[in-house]
């Protein structure tokens, strides 16, 4: 049997997993640290109580409805808070960790006297590397996506925990700047790397750039929407406010010329737009 270390744990998130990729994630991890899995709602929950029931090590927590990422890492680090856990191991669904992952990260742990969370480099199973690459050992970076991060638990309840208004898209970046904002650094890892998958990622030309065309349903595009406005909204960021707009022109026009179901997705993405100067109404799903 694995033995529990009183410092780290691993909380993973699912919502309708591919049962194969949920199963690689928990077969590789569980063999590093204890884990704790929340399930928010899914479907074939069923299926993934069967599947945890065959391990020691992990601990499957659930809500009857989709509660949003927020709100799901939330219930996750208060698990480890209530138990004295330091920190915390985010991962979604879909990533898989290799064999030494939580050995290789350990060290960066202390690395910095006042560090509140600790990243790896994000492999796209479609698209390669996204995001930063750091040259040194490691670099401070402003934001890093949840998956793979390891977070400090003391500094999330000094902070105020994941802004659970937010649901979905955006929580991990907003939770990042409340970090700094409270003077915890927060550090991408260059010798670790995490496979992970954003959407279904295809590049596209755009004019002169190249893009990541995810494919996000309507769902998606509300919160994405909704949020790269609410956020700096939020923090009075009115550079990132004028982007977060810019950003949503670009996201319309990525899905008048790529996308499938233009129409549903251009009315989640204005209803969304919309509601981030109030933080209301939900998209219904697809």
């Amino acid at each position: 049997m694995l033995k529990e270390k009183a410092d780290i744990y691993a909380g993973i998130v699912s919502y309708n997993p591919d049962l194969k990729r949920l199963g690689d994630n928990i077969a590789s991890i569980s063999k590093q640290t204890w884990v704790v899995v929340f399930d928010n709602g899914s479907d074939n929950f069923n299926d993934i109580k069967k599947m945890v029931e065959k391990y020691e090590s992990v601990i499957l927590l659930n809500s009857k409805n989709n509660l949003g990422i927020a709100a799901a890492l939330n219930r996750l680090m208060q698990w480890g808070y209530d138990r004295n856990y330091k920190w915390m191991l985010s991962l979604d669904q879909d990533s898989v960790c290799d064999k030494n992952y939580v050995v290789r990260m350990m060290p960066y742990l202390d690395i910095e006297s006042k560090l509140g969370i600790i990243a790896p480099v994000i492999v796209d199973r479609n698209v390669g590397v996204v995001g930063h690459n750091p040259v040194e050992s490691y670099m401070h970076v402003n934001t890093c996506i949840t998956s793979g991060a390891i977070s400090r638990i003391s500094a999330w309840k000094e902070i105020g925990k994941y802004d659970e208004s937010m649901f979905i898209d955006s929580v991990d970046f907003e939770f990042c700047y409340r970090m700094r904002k409270y003077g915890y650094g927060v550090i991408q890892v260059r010798d670790v790397k995490l496979l992970h998958e954003l959407g279904e990622s295809k590049k596209k030309r755009f004019f002169l750039w190249k893009i990541d065309v995810t494919g996000h349903s309507s769902f998606r595009k509300y919160y994405i929407a909704r949020n790269n406005v609410y956020y700096p909204l939020k923090h009075h960021l009115w550079l990132h406010f004028v982007r977060g707009n810019l950003r949503n022109v670009v996201l319309i026009c990525i899905v008048i010329l790529y996308e499938n179901n233009k129409g549903k997705k251009i009315s989640s993405i204005l209803r969304g737009w919309r509601d981030a100067f109030s933080v209301r109404g939900k998209c219904n799903g697809d």
